[in-house]
């Protein structure tokens, strides 16, 4: 059904602009709707080599069709529309401005946990976005991905889980939106997840040999020690001894030195 308001745009006046007219589906759509395009000449006048134009720039050519239909419209399809064509000469239409209402953004792909994540840890990934417009029986559908491998595929749920981390897990993971019928499809930016290894535990033995490797150190430095105090106290006692009989010969030479002073006449 063509608008009335496209209808009322018609003002033959004998003007290039008001001959040749831009008929369209609707002024406003929803992402994902079709829009038809219709160039329509006064009275129903044949027009052949018709263009279509979106803000001044051509998109579509045809000889002898003057309609044209966007079969999945996108944000990218806002604009200003006319066309022109021949007739007995070149006409071009008035322009028309059509709104393209966006339904959901662009998700964008969370993780419950950050980046660098330890091995063995949950971790749950959102596929965040919302709908801009409600209607009856609208329903979204999120797949997930990592790199080119599918995690999981069109469910209703936003939300998928890691339930247990490794490092196989690592890499750049990004997650779609789509509609029921696949007529508008979003892609979230990609998210990267480095998992880590945890240490490796040394075995029972390891540990066995390390401690008795430092029981035996300790043992021979505990014997070494000893013998080093015993050297030490023998080495002592030997000065020892040698400085009492020192002391005792010089006594006795000191007494007979005097002996001998007292008998001399």
């Amino acid at each position: 059904m063509w608008l009335l308001t496209a209808l009322l745009l018609w003002v033959p006046a004998g003007a290039q602009t008001d001959w040749l007219l831009l008929q369209v589906s609707s002024r406003v759509v929803t992402e994902g709707e079709p829009l038809t395009l219709r160039c329509h000449g006064w009275k129903n006048k044949r027009i052949y080599n018709v263009l279509f134009y979106q803000n001044g720039k051509v998109f579509e050519f045809s000889t002898g069709n003057s309609e044209f239909t966007i079969l999945k419209t996108n944000l990218s399809h806002n604009g200003i529309y006319h066309c022109s064509a021949m007739g007995k000469q070149g006409f071009e239409s008035a322009g028309v401005h059509i709104t393209v209402k966006e339904l959901f953004p662009a998700p964008v792909l969370k993780a419950s946990l950050s980046s660098p994540i330890l091995e063995g840890h949950l971790v749950n990934l959102s596929c965040e976005t919302k709908l801009l417009l409600q209607r009856p029986g609208l329903q979204l559908y999120f797949s997930f991905y990592m790199g080119s491998k599918t995690l999981l595929s069109r469910n209703t749920a936003s939300e998928y889980q890691i339930l247990t981390a490794t490092r196989e897990d690592s890499g750049l993971y990004w997650c779609e939106a789509t509609t029921e019928n696949g007529s508008i499809v979003k892609r979230s930016p990609e998210l990267e997840l480095q998992v880590l290894g945890l240490q490796t535990q040394p075995p029972v033995w390891f540990h066995v040999l390390f401690y008795l490797a430092v029981g035996i150190l300790f043992l021979v430095d505990t014997i070494f020690c000893m013998i080093i105090y015993k050297e030490l106290e023998r080495k002592k006692k030997c000065n020892l001894e040698v400085s009492l009989d020192s002391g005792q010969k010089k006594r006795v030479n000191s007494h007979l030195q005097k002996e001998r002073y007292l008998e001399e006449p």
